[in-house]
């Protein structure tokens, strides 16, 4: 190659990284636009701004497509809002596909990527619970009812989160982690995932306020540590 072709190369390349950060500057403007259209039920341009906006973080990551983004690119300190929004995004893509037969690949991929984007996260009860009123509220009406209760079931059955234990023991605690077995054994039973929900819906406010509460949370933590010992004694039978 020559040193004239190199240069125009190396200018193209230039040019082609300040235009794609140009387009990243603007990125969430472009997701307010798909968000006010959502809103509107204009979904045509809804969908269109929330694929631009997905497409812009997909170059930033070079990926060749929307639905091979995954939160393990992201900083959970600096950008767990940016991933927030990008679950939410999935969600309402979702929801647009799920009304048109012909769309129903980009409905489950989408849906993939929200349960994707939701798993493990801080943000994970509050999109399980959106989720949750969703499926209560269209049980009957959506022809992709069963897809969204497998969604929410595996949010759970792939979480690691176990509040309480957690703040008690810490996240590799023994203790913590017959916690997660048992409630494996309990996702594998009818009744078990809506005891596993209630908890997820119950624990994660608690434990936000026993973290803004260090003394309380110290008297708590005195309280619980012998119970969950005791209770992770009896469990014993069913996560052997």
């Amino acid at each position: 190659m020559t040193a004239l072709k190199k240069e125009k190369t190396t200018n193209e390349e230039k040019r082609k990284k300040l235009t794609l950060q140009k387009r990243y500057a603007g990125r969430i403007t472009v997701a307010k636009i798909g968000r006010e259209a959502f809103l509107a039920r204009d979904f045509v341009t809804a969908t269109r701004k929330y694929n631009e906006y997905l497409g812009i973080i997909a170059d930033i990551q070079e990926k060749s497509s929307i639905f091979h983004l995954a939160p393990e690119k992201f900083d959970k300190t600096r950008e767990v809002t940016e991933m927030l929004f990008i679950s939410q995004i999935y969600w309402e893509l979702a929801r647009v596909y799920e009304m048109t037969p012909k769309l129903q690949e980009g409905f489950h991929k989408s849906l993939d990527q929200f349960v994707r984007f939701t798993i493990n996260q801080p943000y994970q009860v509050l999109n399980a619970e959106m989720l949750r009123k969703y499926i209560k509220k269209n049980k009957y009406r959506s022809k992709q009812i069963v897809a969204l209760e497998k969604a929410y079931a595996k949010i759970f059955v792939q979480s690691k989160k176990c509040f309480i234990a957690t703040h008690t023991f810490g996240e590799n605690h023994p203790i913590t982690n017959e916690l997660r077995h048992f409630k494996a054994w309990l996702l594998s039973k009818k009744y078990g995932q809506h005891l596993v929900a209630s908890y997820y819906r119950f624990s994660s406010p608690l434990v936000d306020f026993l973290d803004q509460s260090p003394k309380f949370s110290l008297f708590f933590k005195f309280v619980t540590a012998p119970l969950l010992f005791t209770f992770s004694k009896l469990i014993k039978p069913f996560i052997i």
